[in-house]
Formats: structure tokens, sequence, C-alpha cells
């Protein structure tokens, strides 16, 4: 038996990787509040430093968004990068692993 999906019907997922990398995290949190009806937001950005990693992991257990919409994130990073935040990386970032 095949079961086929019908993707008009899936929400579309919105993709906010720009904006999550140039707004200030003022600007952004209020960009969020502006998109709450989006049923589901990604983030996929290059490593940049530990503190972005960091924001990108606030955004993912962001308690505001719980149950209302559907968020996923990750990162490319080397393995050397991974490792200097591997926290983030064990509470929902996902990894892409670069060279």
């Amino acid at each position: 038996m095949e079961i086929n999906f019908d993707r008009e019907n899936q929400p579309q997922t919105k993709d906010v990787s720009t904006e999550f990398l140039t707004m200030s995290s003022e600007e952004f949190r209020t960009f969020l509040k502006n998109n709450k009806t989006e049923p589901s937001i990604s983030i996929t950005i290059n490593w940049v430093d530990v503190q972005t990693a960091r924001k990108l992991k606030a955004f993912l257990e962001d308690s505001n968004a719980l149950g209302k919409q559907k968020r996923s994130a990750s990162i490319k990073a080397t393995q050397e990068q991974m490792k200097q935040e591997p926290n983030v990386f064990s509470s929902g970032v996902t990894w892409i692993e670069t060279k």
C-alpha cells in the first residue's frame, strides 16, 4: 500500500535565517511576534560564534512558541566548532557537519 502525502495541504516552513542573522535580538523578537501565526519556522545558518549558537538554542526553547509553532534550527559547523558549544547541539539544534 502506497501512501501519498499531499504537499499542498501541508504547511510551508518559513525560513527566517536571514532575519535571525541581520536583526538585533529585540528586532528579531518583534519579528517573531509578528509572525506568530506561521505554523512552522526554521533557521539554518553557518557557524558564527558561541553567542550566536546560544541565541539559536534560545529560539528553539522559547516558551511563548511552544505548542503553537513548530520550530527547527540547524548550524553548519566543523567538528571543532561544534565542540565549542556541545550543549547547544544536545538541546535540539541540528548539527550539519562541514569540513
